[in-house]
């Protein structure tokens, strides 16, 4: 195997282990702790601790990567995903479960990936490999959600989670002995990360957060209890439903972006997909079988997957190659921004005044997502030529 292809496969398992843990515990969480009878916004408190530490996340790694290198951060990440997985075999009092959400939610396991993918996946192949790489770890999420809700189902609480401490912990040891490491030359102070950070990656960001915000105040931790609650559905039932719309979401995000790339414009597409996204989310709130609901999420997923690949495609071509950890870093800041305030009120509403305002909400962000995209630029078309660069004493070929 050519050694770009290795590093890719290495780094795409190591981010697919961990998002297999982050599916499961979508499901897990709140399906027994409903169970138990911890009310919706504590239960949506768990994913706000998560998604608060998803905005201070890409900034703390991103220098984190600057500094120490690719493969140190990478490895970190996985080593931490697992020790505290094992941690629930010991029963934490919820408090502590508070604290783990938090934890998790600042190793950006997609970050850590991405910045592999702009130096070793050859240019003309980045958007695919990118697109690949992130729709997949989607459809791992998936996966974990339906395992997730069938362990949950079967085993004990502390049991169904501690298994996937074994899988990351699986994939921290082929990363150790396969993967290589790269060092970003430039040192940018962290005072003026934001200043050399282009204002079209901020852009860029910025709708990605609205759009991100709006799909994690309905599918986070309302959408598992709105099964449970509305439909009367196993855990089982809940994991597969979940599933299902994230796989959707993965393989769309995953095999169309070689077609959808092509001869479109980045930002007219993702206007005109946010717009489409509206009556989508509206429709969610509408009363209707179990089966209608997740032909409407099938579809939410199509129109936000075509939006995540033009996003994709476009941050790594904004992203610099001389602070390219520090410029996705500032995207996945923006993209993450809105995700615990969204979380956080999805709860409230749920809680005060019902699901249905949960998608209305969803459905104003979608709208302010689609408005940021009117400022993007077009994304030039660039030249496919080879330069190489030394990193620390290691000389790696890049396509510029």
């Amino acid at each position: 195997m050519e050694s770009h292809k290795r590093t890719i496969a290495v780094v795409a398992l190591s981010l697919w282990s961990a998002s297999l843990t982050i599916g499961a515990l979508r499901v897990i969480l709140p399906v027994y702790f409903v169970s138990v009878g911890v009310s919706i916004s504590k239960i949506a408190l768990l994913f706000f601790f998560d998604k608060l530490s998803d905005i201070f996340a890409p900034v703390i790694v991103g220098v984190t990567i600057n500094r120490l290198g690719y493969r140190r951060c990478l490895l970190g990440g996985l080593g931490i995903h697992s020790l505290i997985s094992f941690m629930y075999i010991f029963d934490p009092a919820f408090v502590l479960i508070y604290l783990e959400r938090f934890v998790r939610g600042l190793m950006t396991m997609p970050l850590m990936s991405e910045v592999y993918v702009k130096h070793f996946s050859p240019k003309e192949s980045q958007s695919h490999h990118i697109n690949m790489m992130l729709g997949l770890r989607d459809v791992a999420k998936g996966i974990g959600m339906f395992v997730g809700g069938a362990l949950i189902a079967f085993a004990p609480f502390k049991y169904s989670i501690v298994v996937f401490g074994l899988l990351t912990t699986v994939a921290a040891v082929i990363a150790f002995f396969y993967l290589p490491d790269l060092r970003e030359e430039a040192r940018t102070p962290v005072l003026k990360i934001w200043g050399i950070v282009g204002a079209k990656m901020k852009t860029l960001g910025l709708s990605r957060g609205f759009l991100q915000g709006a799909e994690d105040a309905w599918a986070s931790a309302i959408l598992p209890v709105y099964l449970t609650v509305v439909f009367g559905l196993s855990p089982t039932l809940v994991g597969a439903v979940m599933m299902v719309g994230l796989t959707f979401y993965g393989v769309n995000v995953s095999f169309l972006s070689r077609w959808l790339i092509i001869g479109w414009d980045p930002r007219k597409v993702l206007v005109i997909s946010g717009l489409l996204l509206l009556p989508v989310c509206l429709s969610l709130s509408l009363p209707t079988s179990v089966y209608l609901f997740l032909l409407l999420i099938c579809l939410y997923q199509l129109l936000n997957g075509a939006c995540a690949v033009y996003q994709n495609h476009l941050k790594l071509e904004f992203a610099t190659e001389e602070n390219t950890s520090i410029d996705l870093a500032a995207f996945k800041t923006l993209s993450n921004v809105f995700k615990p305030i969204a979380v956080f009120v999805a709860g409230v509403l749920a809680d005060t005044m019902g699901f249905s305002w949960v998608f209305y909400f969803a459905a104003l962000l979608i709208l302010f997502s689609a408005l940021t995209c009117v400022a993007l630029p077009k994304a030039a078309p660039q030249a496919a030529t080879v330069r190489e660069r030394s990193y620390g004493g290691q000389v790696a070929a890049l396509k510029k």
